[in-house]
């Protein structure tokens, strides 16, 4: 009967362990960890760092995802990013006196842009790494620091977004209700994006609305200036397939002419405009507006400013066969888009 009675034991447990498995797993999802998080760009780990960094000292991921959101409209999620892509100038830089030449991932500007400097140099630190300006922002940022620890145990995202642009950054825009919807939605993707594995349509601006890699060939004629070209020329930057010279020339192909997945890269047929992200590559349909040729039309989008609008890089556009940037709008220009294809 014992030996009967194990057997019956083992079976049931068998049985159940796949859905108990599956109840842990979920579980952990709804608990939200950024374990899991892969970042793909620079700005991402930069975002990873500061959502870890929150939740070591005790704080919520609502408010990690909040300040996060911030962020993005602050600086880019460049550490290193001067007010206006200014050079460092000392002169300027020490002096509290000194507006409008803010510093680092919140911008810092005037007498907390001199204390965090200070605080670099007194500590042998460089004042652009993500680690540095988190242990200035939480414990040396005077009363400012207190008002972010204090904070930092909220749970309503959007609530928090707003209050941090309101009494922390303090900003200018601060009461500007276009200025809070944009870090409302950038907070809220945020958390999607790393505490639910979700892109959450698309964070906001994603590297300021730059992408290094073609702001460095702005107004320059890439690749014989066909917008086949500047795609390439972007693809192949990171990682993807030699295009020029393969034998395909068809933009709106372009998701279909190679075989991504072998590349690390991830292909959307006729997205929809709440799955386009910065970073993506865009095929546009021939026969649209803006692409009324036989050939279709391609572009990278620099970032997403609002559900259907987007500025691009582009080439062979209005502004001749260079690399430029656009505003795009969906239901203006065009209405349906053949593919979007992004590096995983």
């Amino acid at each position: 009967m014992k030996k009967i009675a194990y057997i019956i034991l083992g079976t049931c447990f068998a049985f159940l362990l796949p859905f108990l498995l599956f109840i842990g797993i979920f579980s952990a999802n709804q608990n939200g960890s950024t374990s899991e998080f892969e970042p793909g760009t620079p700005q991402e780990q930069v975002a990873l760092e500061v959502a870890q960094y929150v939740q070591q000292q005790g704080g919520t991921k609502e408010f990690a995802a909040a300040w996060i959101g911030n962020m993005e409209h602050e600086s880019g999620l460049i550490p290193s990013r001067i007010q206006s892509d200014l050079a460092f100038n000392p002169v300027w830089a020490y002096n509290p006196e000194i507006g409008g030449y803010a510093m680092g991932l919140a911008q810092w500007d005037s007498s907390r842009r001199v204390n965090m400097l200070n605080l670099a140099r007194e500590q042998n630190e460089d004042w652009k790494t993500v680690a540095f300006q988190m242990d200035f922002a939480w414990y040396h940022d005077g009363s400012d620091s207190d008002l972010l620890k204090n904070m930092s145990n909220g749970t309503e995202i959007e609530k928090l977004a707003v209050d941090i642009l309101k009494y922390w950054e303090r900003a200018g825009t601060k009461d500007d209700p276009v200025e809070q919807n944009k870090r409302k939605t950038s907070a809220v993707n945020w958390y999607k994006r790393l505490f639910e594995g979700s892109l959450g349509g698309g964070s906001a601006n994603i590297g300021g609305g730059k992408i290094d890699i073609l702001e460095s060939v702005m107004g320059q004629t890439i690749n014989g200036g066909q917008c086949y070209g500047l795609t390439a020329y972007y693809v192949r930057k990171l990682g993807g397939p030699q295009m020029m010279g393969s034998g395909f020339m068809y933009a709106q192909s372009i998701g279909s002419d190679y075989d991504w997945q072998k590349y690390g890269w991830a292909v959307i047929f006729d997205p929809k405009p709440s799955e386009i992200k910065a970073g993506d590559v865009i095929n546009w349909y021939a026969g649209e507006v803006l692409s009324p040729g036989i050939y279709g039309h391609t572009g990278i989008i620099a970032s997403v400013e609002s559900e259907g609008k987007f500025i691009t890089y582009e080439q062979n556009a209005e502004q001749g066969q260079i690399c430029a940037k656009y505003a795009r709008q969906w239901g203006r220009e065009f209405n349906r888009v053949a593919s979007v294809v992004r590096k995983k």
